[in-house]
């Protein structure tokens, strides 16, 4: 027996030579000492197992599978240990260790997808729904007061340099990637510094008969002209006369202020002009009292001059403020067209015909045939001025037609606006006496309609929404 046992002590002896360096996986059942035969030995558990690399396969390498029942009795050179030992078999020779596979994959979330970025910029002249956009987000912002319009005007450029201000970015007034980005990403929490709408320090007096129109002078022309200059509808300085430019400005004011918009200012524009409450505009809509010419540092005065005669067809140049050459051309060009003296200069008589109704296209060849004058027709029988039947509003969008004898809300409504316009000097009580009923063909025969003294829907139409595409 202490033969056999020195002859096995031997062998292990042999065995740890061979084996020396070798790193043996632990047993993931066993692994403690293990015992055989009353012998115990101490297998080897680095506290940090260090793959190494693999070394090449070996081509001489045995091909016997080893016993898979534990029995000490597989082919090859194996050597068999009792049943719980640290490995049920053990080949002799080079051992190969894979590095383990991680216990949990990780898998990336999705990519974020980045914001887009704008191709373009928004600056003074641009138009379109981009601008409606940008608007609307300044004036959700608190930043913008002025109409979502999609024309991006001064209004707007002093709305967007206001922003670009409280936020920190560069105030040029032009709305790039960096602006439109912040844009995104701004909420109405920071007190805007954008200036409020004006207010009139003082409000001029007019009696209830004061009507100005084009062609008029004086003081309260000059004083309306201010006005209209500080809420943005007229670019330039008051000149005191009433012209086609300044009518221009009117009308631009009376779309966004009142129910009608024919360029005459009565005691009802007058009254909502000089209001606090009056709203502003977001581009100009005539230039008076400046002289433009090549190199003029009025860049607002310039891009309206441009963007005019380029709705004409006479410019076709970037609407950008400078007074170029270009501009110079569109001038002489326009001024060729109109008989007027062809210098290049946009003085008061050719910005005075830029801007009113009358204005030629570039391509226009042929002169309007004037309106022919309307045929007065004799009013039917008058009615007794103390017999009135009460006539109610139509429905909808319609209008009712209204003619002497009648009274109610909508002869009130006739009445108030003939006055307002400087037709009726009575008092808008309602009832369509003889006096309405003149002040009716006096407006009928002003505006080219059939002159019988009923306000029937083209009179109503004229009257109450002017002689302009609603909206425009």
């Amino acid at each position: 027996m202490k033969s056999a046992k020195a002859a096995f002590v031997a062998l292990l002896i042999v065995l740890s030579l061979l084996l020396g360096g070798c790193y043996v996986e632990p047993n993931n059942i066993a692994t403690g000492n293990q015992s055989g035969d009353s012998l115990s030995f101490p297998v080897y558990q680095p506290d940090t197992p260090q793959p190494t690399a693999a070394p090449s396969k070996p081509t001489d390498l045995p091909t016997d599978t080893p016993d898979q029942n534990n029995t000490g009795n597989s082919q090859g050179t194996i050597i068999g240990l009792p049943t719980g030992s640290v490995s049920n078999w053990m080949t002799v020779g080079p051992i190969i260790t894979a590095v383990p596979s991680p216990n949990t994959l990780v898998t990336p979330g999705p990519t974020p997808k980045p914001t887009a970025t704008p191709t373009g910029s928004l600056k003074l002249g641009s138009q379109g729904q981009d601008v409606r956009n940008l608007q609307s987000k300044l004036k959700a912002l608190g930043f913008y007061k002025g109409t979502v319009d999609g024309d991006f005007g001064e209004a707007t450029e002093k709305a967007v340099k206001a922003f670009q201000k409280q936020y920190g970015l560069t105030v040029d007034g032009k709305v790039g990637s960096a602006t439109m980005a912040k844009l995104q990403t701004a909420r109405a929490t920071v007190k805007p510094t954008a200036s409020p709408t004006p207010k009139a320090t003082a409000t001029p007096s007019y009696s209830t008969n004061t009507y100005l129109r084009n062609g008029n002078s004086g003081k309260q022309v000059k004083q309306m002209q201010e006005r209209l200059i500080s809420l943005g509808y007229l670019l330039g300085k008051a000149t005191s006369n009433f012209d086609n430019a300044t009518e221009a400005g009117v009308i631009a004011f009376q779309r966004r202020n009142t129910s009608y918009a024919d360029g005459v200012a009565g005691p009802e524009t007058l009254k909502a002009l000089y209001s606090s409450s009056a709203k502003k505009a977001s581009s100009a809509a005539g230039i008076i009292g400046i002289s433009l010419k090549e190199g003029s540092s009025e860049k607002a005065a310039v891009r309206l001059l441009q963007q005019k005669l380029k709705s004409l067809g006479y410019y076709k140049g970037s609407v950008d403020g400078s007074f170029g050459s270009g501009t110079s051309d569109a001038v002489k060009a326009f001024q060729q067209k109109h008989g007027l003296t062809a210098d290049g200069v946009a003085g008061g008589g050719t910005l005075n015909r830029l801007f009113s109704s009358s204005a030629k296209s570039a391509t226009a060849t042929a002169t309007p045939r004037p309106t022919a004058k309307p045929t007065l027709r004799p009013s039917p029988t008058p009615i007794p001025d103390n017999i009135y039947v009460k006539v109610t509003p139509a429905p909808g969008n319609l209008y009712a037609t209204l003619r002497r004898g009648m009274y109610g809300t909508p002869v009130e409504d006739l009445q108030k606006a003939l006055r307002n316009q400087g037709y009726f000097t009575g008092k808008a009580d309602g009832y369509f006496g003889e006096d309405t009923e003149n002040a009716v063909k006096t407006f009928q025969r002003y505006n080219g309609l059939t002159i019988d003294g009923v306000a029937g829907p083209a009179t109503l139409r004229t009257l109450l929404e002017g002689a302009y595409p609603f909206g425009s």
